[in-house]
């Protein structure tokens, strides 16, 4: 095998750690140039090992046998290793092969694959070696065949006829001229080669040849040829009509249901329909496992020509999304995702997907009605279409209706959002699609108040096995949210921060951050480190920008008002404002900030008129309107209003919605309610209500003293700037320019950009 010296600059911990467990037969499997050898040897190096041959198979004298080629080992080479093994419990086998059928069953080995770099290996080896190549091309041209990425590692650029001569170099083995023509497709399978028209077994004599490796999920596996290998082959026997070899090889790839495959085979012969039916079968579970190889793929497509293959447009807009430095790549294609969903004509359901595409869209990038109607559309098409019609669209239904879901969860739609999650659960047969469908329909729950029915989903999902991959990442999200929700109610504060911590390494990029910080926010006044939190959340949120649902930056505004209360910072408390169309939490949060700020009146005429449904807001307006009557000379109505809050909290299970409730006001709930460093409202000195032109006059104070410049700046008279001046004075109960910054300043009034008295 070859050793290659790409060890020398890269170490790969991975798979140094595969040879190290506790088995007694491990074995690397890899092509020729994936590094087995030099692996082996970094491996055995300062442990107790002896190597073996063909032929020569040393009595151990050591506590490890290292067998480099095992595939050339004969039946007795084999049946004496057996034999050794049996006789002493305590020998190792460390053994490299191309091909696993060439180990005896009976030594019950464990298997070490993947050799290849990844992608992020090849980034990081070309830096290492200081290269100009694009890590992107130069895995694609690769496959991340680490001799192959050392071999084009020295050139300038990835011009094809160069890669070429660079991967000959290697004086790979090159496939028999009659079976030439397997050299084009980017993947092979049994079916693909018999379409194709090769011979029986190349691709068992292939992989014994260490020319290739089967890759692909265990479904639907493929065989790779190495880059070395297709480039000797093309070399040796060029092969015409290339494109229509791709062609065929992706038609027969899409009959198998091998998606990746098959996409590969569609970018590479340029038909973007075998494209396009790839991604509709393999849904978003194909672009997640192989989001960075498609995104190479199909990075050579116009972005124009994707106005007609909005589904193209809207796999590559997820992507890119999914890297908050190519964000703005993404709004560019899910515009053109939009634009080719709203204009291609479609029925049955293409129609559906494209609706739905419609609603991700408008949702992520908080555009019109954040896709509500057009999920509600694709929601009703799907409830009608025929199972012929359901079976064109096969692996996108479960993920249509959640998409669907959240559109509609944040569209403040949470039934027909329940009735989504519940029809994605009900379709769903891939593990990414079930985790989503159950996380979504606790979340929707957990979200509203209802403990009891969140915590069902979440036992169901605690039924099952998931993989750590799912559960914390995207998909993991929602039953994420629903655990930190349920854990915070029940005061479960390191419960909480397990589960907001197990999917904070995507709140970057993840598009349920809104709710995340908003449950993050809460547990730190629980903390008692408000002003951290605030300070924390409020760059999170500058770091993330503005495009999102109006719900979600609602929610943002709501949470940033609660974390200013309890840190004592009225003036950005204040800044939360009632804005036509709000949700019940928001018209509750804007309440709230009345009452601390003293206008009781205003805050009771609000809640009023507010009607509530969900278990959440209710027990809100009822601690709400108890803070009100107390302070209205009302105690028994008071009272009465604060049994109601216990008893709703009580009965869902809630203790967040006496989180502010103000230290003096406490009691009026009974002593079970949270103890939390709330500020007072009856030490909260009156916020002076200024007209704007006191404003532009004490913003001008903090430049200068001189009433003249003040008068020239302004346009006006000297006896205007020095009336309006005592004025201000008078409101803030100061004399002095000095003073009145003081004071300014301690009450917020240079940062309020919206005063009340506007």
């Amino acid at each position: 095998m070859s050793s290659g010296r790409w060890e020398q600059h890269l170490a790969r911990p991975r798979l140094l750690s595969a040879l190290s467990i506790p088995s007694r037969a491990v074995v690397v499997v890899g092509p020729s140039g994936a590094g087995a050898s030099t692996l082996l040897r970094n491996w055995a190096q300062g442990r107790a090992a002896q190597w073996a041959v063909r032929g020569d198979i040393p009595d151990p004298t050591e506590g490890v046998l290292v067998v480099d080629d095992a595939d050339t080992l004969s039946d007795d080479d084999w049946t004496r290793i057996h034999g050794l093994l049996a006789a002493d419990p305590l020998l190792l086998l460390r053994a490299a092969v191309h091909d696993r059928r060439a180990v005896p069953a009976e030594l019950q080995a464990d298997f070490v694959t993947e050799l290849c770099f990844t992608a992020e290996e090849t980034r990081a080896y070309l830096a290492l070696i200081g290269s100009p190549l694009d890590a992107a091309g130069a895995h694609r041209v690769t496959g991340g065949l680490p001799a192959a990425v050392r071999a084009i590692g020295q050139l300038k650029n990835l011009r094809a006829e160069q890669v070429s001569a660079a991967l000959r170099d290697l004086h790979p083995q090159p496939l028999d001229a009659p079976d030439a023509h397997l050299a084009v497709p980017e993947v092979l399978t049994r079916e693909v080669v018999a379409a194709l028209g090769g011979s029986p077994g190349v691709l068992d004599r292939a992989e014994a040849a260490g020319q290739g490796e089967w890759a692909g999920d265990p479904g639907h596996p493929f065989f790779v040829l190495s880059a070395p290998v297709r480039a000797a082959t093309a070399a040796a026997h060029p092969t015409p009509g290339s494109p229509s070899v791709h062609a065929r090889a992706g038609r027969t790839l899409l009959a198998q249901r091998a998606w990746y495959g098959a996409l590969l085979e569609g970018a590479s012969a340029g038909s973007l329909d075998l494209v396009d039916a790839a991604l509709k079968g393999g849904g978003l579970t194909l672009i997640r496992a192989h989001g960075a190889s498609i995104s190479t793929a199909l990075r050579d497509i116009r972005l124009l020509d994707l106005r007609t293959w909005p589904v193209i447009a809207m796999a590559q807009a997820l992507i890119f999304n999914a890297r908050r430095e190519h964000r703005l790549r993404a709004v560019e294609l899910m515009g053109m995702a939009l634009i080719g969903a709203r204009r291609a004509p479609a029925d049955g359901a293409d129609r559906a997907l494209l609706r739905v595409i419609e609603a991700v869209v408008r949702r992520l990038l908080g555009l019109g009605d954040d896709g509500v109607d057009a999920a509600l559309t694709a929601a009703r098409i799907l409830r009608g279409l025929s199972p012929d019609e359901l079976r064109k669209i096969d692996g996108l239904v479960e993920d249509l209706h959640s998409h669907s879901a959240i559109t509609l969860m944040y569209g403040d739609r949470p039934e027909d959002a329940l009735a989504e999650f519940e029809r994605a659960f009900a379709t769903a047969r891939r593990p990414s699609g079930q985790l989503v469908a159950i996380g979504g329909a606790a979340m929707v729950h957990a979200s509203s108040g209802d403990l009891v029915a969140a915590q069902t989903w979440v036992d169901i999902a605690g039924s099952r096995s998931w993989p750590e991959v799912l559960l914390n990442e995207y998909q993991g999200t929602p039953l994420r949210i629903a655990e930190a929700k349920i854990a915070l109610e029940r005061d479960d504060l390191d419960g909480a921060e397990v589960a907001l911590n197990s999917v904070w390494h995507i709140i970057e990029t993840v598009e349920h951050w809104p709710t995340l910080a908003h449950l993050r926010a809460l547990l730190d006044i629980r903390l008692g480190r408000a002003e951290v939190g605030l300070e924390e959340f409020r760059a999170l949120r500058r770091r993330r920008g503005r495009r999102k649902p109006r719900s979600q930056r609602r929610l943002l505004d709501l949470t940033d008002s609660a974390l200013a209360l309890a840190a004592g910072d009225m003036a950005s408390a204040r800044r939360l404002v009632d804005q036509g169309g709000d949700a019940a939490m928001l018209t509750l949060g804007v309440a709230r900030v009345e009452i601390f700020d003293g206008r009781h009146e205003r805050a009771q005429r609000r809640l009023a008129g507010i009607e509530v449904e969900a278990p959440e807001a209710r027990a809100h307006l009822a601690v709400l309107e108890a803070l009100i009557l107390r302070r209205a000379g009302r105690p028994e109505e008071a009272a009465t209003a604060a049994r109601r809050a216990r008893a709703i909290a009580d009965a869902h299970g809630l203790r967040t919605p006496f989180l502010l409730v103000p230290a003096e006001d406490r009691a009026l709930f009974g002593p079970e309610v949270i103890d939390v460093a709330t500020p007072s409202l009856t030490a909260r000195p009156a916020v002076p209500r200024l007209t704007s032109r006191e404003r532009v006059i004490l913003t001008e104070l903090r430049g200068t003293a001189s009433v003249g410049e003040i008068a020239e700046r302004l346009h006006v008279s000297e006896n205007t700037v020095k009336s309006q001046r005592r004025s201000l004075y008078r409101k803030l109960g100061v004399s002095s320019r000095d003073e009145a910054i003081a004071v300014a300043m301690g009450q917020g009034l240079f940062e309020a950009g919206t005063e009340r008295g506007r």
